[in-house]
């Protein structure tokens, strides 16, 4: 059980680092999308199709990491709570 905590904590770490990157990615090109007549107005070398190319396609791995990052945390909250149960 223990390996499997330890595993876990790694694989959170991980999976923190993806979800900061992931979310810098879809937030930014998100909004671009979501103000779409400044951003052309403003920043005309920008290209909203690729914005909505690239947040498109980065939506799913966002939501898979974030739901592997959720029973990860969750695994490492619940562990130590059954080791202290086990050990009374």
């Amino acid at each position: 059980m223990t390996r499997y905590y330890l595993l876990a904590k790694q694989l959170h770490r991980i999976l923190v680092l993806m979800i900061t990157l992931l979310s810098l990615v879809m937030a930014v090109s998100g909004m671009f999308l979501k103000y779409q007549n400044a951003t052309a107005r403003l920043m005309p070398f920008i290209d909203l199709g690729f914005m909505r190319y690239l947040h498109n396609r980065l939506s799913p791995w966002f939501g898979l990491a974030l739901v592997l990052m959720a029973v990860t945390g969750l695994m490492m909250y619940v562990y130590p709570i059954l080791q202290r149960r086990k050990a009374k």
